[in-house]
């Protein structure tokens, strides 16, 4: 099996591959290839492996290169975890939304600051599609890139190449679901839970006793309603007091951290909105990193220290399911909707359970959706769909209908100079615009 990293570089994802590649699962005769224009991290990244699989004696390649096409010949799985200068590219988008007075509007995912990553990043997933339906048409895409629905919506519709997409958002890290246990006195492996919606806002749609199979969702949002949380610290407090009112309005509790659902919605005084990069580490933090990344690939650090933050994602282990046509259970994965949410369109990217046999993935009808969070997510759906349109074809004049249809973004003539000056300022990424 033949794994290519786009973005294998990364000191936060690109370890998190490492583990379960060589720790987790063991995949002797796996190889795996670690793209990325920061050819030092990336080399650095492949001599840990190395070294890694070495002390287990597991059997397996890794190496490096900065060459995309080169390194996808023959590709089984490509998993894509990139962002093209990720950093400086939002700092951008951030000033000229601040000088418009729309700062809160630099988000990664949802409002302005989403519909311009989601340019650059379908724009980036789009010239791996092309690649791939050339050099290795029958591999899958596993992407961890955001915007996700947006990312994946995009090589699902205008590309012949199979994407599911991952996030640890409902899980709410390396622990699992630990906040939800958290408010009813139990640890995670007490509790079935089913989350499902749209990527950055899921919502919880069962949560049960596993070992009685006791409903515990009554429980759950009496504890909410009842405001009886002095027992919480400040932060918790202040997401049930959001997760109440949300409640309230849209029938459902929110799955994950709230200020990642209310990228998508109107502006809330209570949010914690972006004000700096939604990127991992400062170059002092990278210097360090990688002067560790050559002590662990010497044998001279152990390599716990490279896995300190735990795997979340887990596209490996789908990657070995779908490989071998193993039996897999993954508790949300971003896929075509196909009846698993009634009311949403069949086409429509959403986070949802999955089971996947005989090389493929079969999404888990959950239960109905209350109506207004139905509404409301068959809306952001909506914009979704009109952002993808406008960043393959270049329309602008689509980017303006998502600008109108977009619930997060209120003020619409602001906006409209935002997307004027955001495109000038990228134009040397979004080549489709035609600027």
């Amino acid at each position: 099996m033949k794994i290519v990293l786009i973005g294998g570089g990364s000191f936060v994802f690109a370890p998190t591959v490492l583990e379960d590649i060589i720790v987790k699962e063991r995949l002797a005769g796996c190889e795996l290839v670690l793209v990325d224009p920061n050819l030092d991290a990336a080399e650095g990244m492949a001599a840990a492996a190395r070294e890694i699989a070495r002390q287990l004696e597991v059997d397996m390649l890794a190496t490096a290169t900065v060459n995309r096409r080169e390194a996808l010949i023959g590709a089984d799985f490509v998993i894509v975890s990139a962002s093209v200068q990720g950093a400086r590219r939002w700092q951008i988008d951030f000033d000229i939304l601040h000088a418009l007075g729309m700062a809160d509007q630099a988000r990664e995912c949802g409002g302005m600051g989403g519909l311009m990553n989601a340019f650059r990043s379908i724009t980036l997933i789009m010239d791996i599609c092309r690649d791939m339906e050339e050099l290795c048409p029958q591999a899958w895409i596993l992407d961890v890139t955001n915007p996700m629905p947006r990312v994946v919506t995009a090589a699902a519709r205008y590309s012949s190449i199979r994407i599911a997409g991952f996030c640890n958002i409902a899980y709410r890290g390396a622990e699992g679901y630990t906040f939800l246990p958290k408010l009813l006195g139990k640890s995670a492996s007490e509790l079935s839970i089913v989350t499902a919606g749209l990527n950055h806002f899921a919502w919880v749609m069962e949560i049960k006793d596993s070992r009685t199979g006791e409903d515990l969702l009554p429980k759950l949002i009496h504890y909410i309603e009842e405001e009886n949380w002095s027992d919480q610290d400040e932060e918790t407090q202040r997401e049930l007091r959001i997760s109440k009112r949300w409640l309230s309005e849209y029938g459902a509790v929110a799955a994950g951290h709230v200020d990642h659902h209310a990228e998508y919605l109107p502006y809330q005084e209570d949010i914690h909105y972006t004000t700096a990069p939604p990127y991992h580490g400062s170059f002092e933090e990278r210097s360090r990193r990688l002067e560790e990344l050559k002590q662990i690939g010497a044998g001279k650090m152990h390599y716990d220290r490279l896995f300190d933050h735990g795997s979340w994602e887990h596209p490996v282990a789908l990657a070995q399911a779908l490989y071998t046509a193993s039996d897999l259970q993954i508790d949300i994965l971003n896929v075509k909707n196909d009846g698993a949410i009634p009311g949403l369109p069949s086409e429509r990217i959403v986070e949802i359970p999955v089971t996947v046999s005989g090389g493929m993935i079969h999404p888990v009808e959950v239960p109905a959706f209350p109506e207004p969070l139905l509404q409301l997510c068959r809306a952001i759906s909506d914009v979704h769909e009109l952002v993808v349109e406008a960043a393959v074809t270049g329309n602008v004049s689509i980017a303006k209908k998502a600008i109108d249809a977009d619930p997060a973004i209120e003020n619409k003539e602001a906006a409209y100079q935002a997307l004027e000056q955001m495109l000038e300022s990228h134009a040397d990424l979004l080549p489709q615009f035609h600027l």
